[in-house]
């Protein structure tokens, strides 16, 4: 082997070498951060799972707990005891049982209670005893476990501290006759995070189990920690005629009956009104942005204004009487009459308060915003009660049977982002069945339709899926997917319905009739049935909770999908240790036909505008510049496409007198043109190039005004065009006109001028109708006909295309002049010399 293959196989060595421990300490790198996030997402768990067992582990002062004494003077405590009535339950502490002992706490007075002991006095250590008050003969009231569903239980054991003694509660996840210690997953987490914490696994003795039956806690069961067992109290033979279950049904909450009731709490970019029915939300109503109200980004449009002057009975906000949080307590609510006159934008739909002899429509409960819903419709109609209420908490509760739902709305932490609630769910009992909805977002008039959009994440390998559901004729279940969210939008603003801890799989989509759920449009110009009620379908989305029950977190984004709030919200929410990132810019859609051509090109063209906006202030300005941009970035080639059309003008002379010279031959007519155009370098085709190049961008552009929320209400000249999303709007009338309908529209008008002089001012044609050839004759009728229809077509698009169009066209006949000019400048008058005969 010669040196020269020698250094060549060094080198190739050397350099694999370091190739291998580039790609292995990069994967040691991503195995070093997977494992720290993996530790994070368990230091994450314990943190969540911690927080939730205390909140759901009554307090000493919750529960019937009495301590008892030896002596009347309640020096010498004995053991914690359980209190119902008239008798205590206790856990025998001695095999040999004072037969008297004294209760404190018992009653209101501060003097010991005497009480005597009910069951037999050689009851073994470990086993349930019931003692008595004189005179008491009931049997002691115990509460009735349910053998199907989950349910919470409190766990009582006497602890020993020194030479005192207290109650230890702990809690019992009850799930379908089995018992669960929570804190035993606790101690299994932290020994399994931190073997050196060496947290150990506890160990209960004999405890008394308690159940809430209505508002009360009953003893239910005698737990065996060693054992693992669970023995209800009567099933013990030792407790037979001591105990008897309790005759108090748990009261279940009946259907809409009485008058239904409105909380609200107000933030500065919500204003979320909370029905009894269901305890759900019948409103969740946007502020305007305004000088006092700098947070929202949301802006009044036309429909917004045309509702308060025209049709105020629709345009309060709440649309009915509510109470808002006045004091501590449920007392201290604050009735409220009547809500504001306008500032506000329904996110959802809502009642349609009818006059002049026309029905009132009410939403029935089950199509509102994170109701619970199921098979049978009297679930959704469910009253709850008002258990907390302040003013940026709410708590419901309603019992149906063996269930108990409570519900906690929360706003306004220091860590919330904008437009995000706090829910959470607890099912206690069968949770089988059971949905949560999205509500039914109002329609947003885009380009002359709705445009719902409808989407779902999920975590696939890993990497982060964003699935757009189709639109369903009936409904649409699927039982198969785990969601990361759901998204539920009117193109602009919309609900993302985030679980953020286990749910059961699968969604549901139902479309609801216009004239079920119908939209405030329907009010506008209703006597001319400009928006009809059955071309404007409303789709909920719902989601499965937890078959299994226990408590169910949501995170609920309800407001607009604007870029910048959607990437605060990530923002807040990413946790870099973690990796998790809950990704709500990806609910952005892209409305259109060749969405899936122009969604590039109108990403790149908002990140040009948001470029200028930041620079003028002005979305109107930003797409006049964006239009000079885009015709500079793309001058080569109109330059090369001007220079073609320019030349084709010069040589039109020669090439009609090639025509007239051989009218009777077509074919030699034709091949000496192109003999001409090869001589003089012009490309016929030329003259479409321009408009060719410019047709991505316009679809890009016209799918970019449908699906920025940005531009959505950004006004440009004040009284004319007051919403880029919109039609620009001069004056108004009445009665609607056909293809017109009752607006007149300018920018589409002086769009189609502006095509028609550049039109002739393009063409190669003579001046003169005479010269010209049939074709020419043609050329120029289609000309004008494109001008007519562009008009046409234009004249419902947004003024934001018409701006972009009419500045894109202006910018192409300042070109064409400009190069015009200087290609005829620069022709060279050729000078012919006759030089004399001699």
């Amino acid at each position: 082997m010669d040196k020269r293959t020698l250094l060549f196989v060094i080198g190739l060595t050397l350099v694999l070498f370091l190739v291998n421990q580039f790609f292995d300490q990069r994967h040691t790198e991503d195995l070093r951060q997977w494992s720290q996030q993996q530790a994070a997402k368990k230091e994450e768990k314990l943190k969540i799972l911690t927080k939730d067992v205390q909140a759901r582990t009554a307090k000493e002062s919750d529960l019937p707990l009495v301590m008892l004494y030896a002596d009347e003077k309640a020096s010498q405590p004995l053991a914690v005891a359980v209190q119902t009535d008239k008798a205590v339950i206790v856990v025998a502490w001695s095999n040999n049982l004072p037969s008297t002992v004294y209760a404190k706490g018992l009653d209101s007075s501060e003097k010991p209670t005497e009480m005597s002991l009910a069951s037999p006095k050689n009851s073994p250590t470990g086993e349930p005893v019931i003692f008595r008050q004189k005179g008491a003969t009931e049997p002691l009231k115990i509460g009735d476990l349910p053998e199907f569903g989950k349910y919470d239980l409190q766990l009582v054991i006497t602890a020993e501290s020194g030479d005192a003694l207290s109650s230890e509660i702990f809690l019992g996840e009850y799930t379908d006759g089995h018992l669960e210690i929570p804190a035993e997953k606790i101690a299994a987490l932290k020994k399994e995070l931190a073997d050196e914490k060496k947290a150990s696994i506890p160990i209960f003795k004999e405890a008394l189990v308690l159940f809430k039956t209505g508002d009360t806690y009953l003893p239910v069961a005698l737990y065996n920690g060693e054992a693992h067992l669970l023995e209800p109290l009567d099933s013990l033979a030792s407790l037979g005629g001591l105990v008897a279950k309790s005759k108090q049904k748990a009261a279940v909450a009946t259907s809409q009956q009485g008058s239904e009731k409105y909380y609200v709490i107000e933030t500065p970019y919500q204003q979320l009104v909370f029905s009894n029915i269901g305890g759900a939300l019948a409103e969740v109503n946007l502020p305007f942005q305004s000088k006092e109200d700098q947070l929202s980004v949301v802006k009044e449009i036309e429909f917004d204004r045309d509702m308060v002057e025209h049709h105020p009975y629709n345009a309060y906000f709440p649309s009915h009487p509510y109470y808002t949080p006045g004091g501590s307590s449920k007392s201290d609510f604050v009735e409220n009459p009547k809500g504001q006159l306008g500032g506000y934008y329904p996110l959802l739909r809502r009642d349609l308060i009818e006059k002049d002899r026309r029905n009132t429509v009410r939403l029935q409960p089950r199509y509102y915003a994170a109701n619970i819903v199921s098979e049978y419709p009297e679930t959704a109609e469910l009253v709850y009660e008002v258990k907390k209420f302040t003013s940026d908490e709410i708590v419901f509760e309603t019992v149906q049977g063996h269930r108990r739902i409570t519900k906690t709305y929360s706003v306004a932490s220091e860590a919330q982002a904008p437009y995000c609630i706090d829910l959470t769910i607890a099912v206690e009992g069968d949770s089988r069945g059971l949905w949560i909805t999205s509500g039914i977002p109002e329609v947003e008039w885009i380009s002359g339709a709705p445009a719902p959009a409808l989407k779902y994440r999920i975590t696939r390998n890993n990497k982060p899926e964003v699935t757009n559901i189709d639109l369903p004729q009936d409904s649409l279940t699927s039982t198969s997917t785990s969601l990361d969210w759901v998204c539920n939008s009117n193109g602009f603003l919309g609900m993302i319905m985030d679980p953020l801890n286990s749910t059961d799989p699968g969604y549901r989509v139902q479309k609801i009739s216009g004239m079920v759920v119908p939209s405030r449009l329907v009010e506008i110009d209703q006597e001319y049935n400009r928006f009809d009620p059955e071309t404007m379908p409303g789709y909920m989305l719902m989601l499965p909770l937890k078959s299994g029950g226990g408590i169910m977190h949501f995170r609920v984004f309800a407001g607009p999908f604007a870029d910048g709030v959607l990437k605060t919200v990530d923002k807040v929410y990413t946790n870099p240790t973690t990796g998790y990132n809950p990704d709500y810019i990806a609910s952005q859609t892209f409305h259109g036909w060749f969405s899936f051509i122009s969604e590039p090109f109108a990403k790149f063209l908002f990140v040009l505008m948001n470029f200028f906006h930041t620079l003028t202030g002005s979305w109107a300005l930003s797409i006049v510049l964006l239009t000079v941009a885009l015709r500079v970035m793309l001058y080569p080639l109109n330059a090369w496409s001007t220079k073609s059309m320019v030349r084709m003008q010069q040589i039109a002379p020669d090439v009609t007198a090639i025509q007239e010279r051989n009218k009777k031959d077509p074919k030699k007519a034709q091949l000496e043109i192109m003999n001409l155009y090869r001589e003089k370098g012009v490309n016929p085709v030329s003259g479409c190039l321009p408009l060719l190049i410019q047709m991505p961008f316009l679809i890009g552009m016209f799918d970019l005004l449908k699906s920025t929320f940005e531009l959505r209400g950004a006004s440009f000249v004040p009284g004319w065009i007051d919403n880029l999303t919109s039609p620009d709007v001069v004056f108004s009338w009445s009665r609607p006109l056909p293809l017109i309908g009752n607006q007149f529209h300018l920018l589409p008008i002086l769009l189609g001028v502006v095509m028609f002089v550049q039109q002739r001012y393009m063409s190669t044609a003579p001046k003169d109708v005479n010269q010209m050839t049939e074709q020419q004759r043609q050329q120029k009728f289609m000309g004008n006909i494109m001008a007519v229809v562009f008009t046409v077509m234009f004249y419902s698009f947004p003024s934001g295309l018409n701006i972009y169009w009419l500045s894109s066209m202006l910018l192409g006949i300042a070109q064409q002049y400009w190069t015009t000019k200087r290609m005829n400048s620069a022709i060279v008058p050729q000078v012919i010399v006759v030089k004399p005969k001699k």
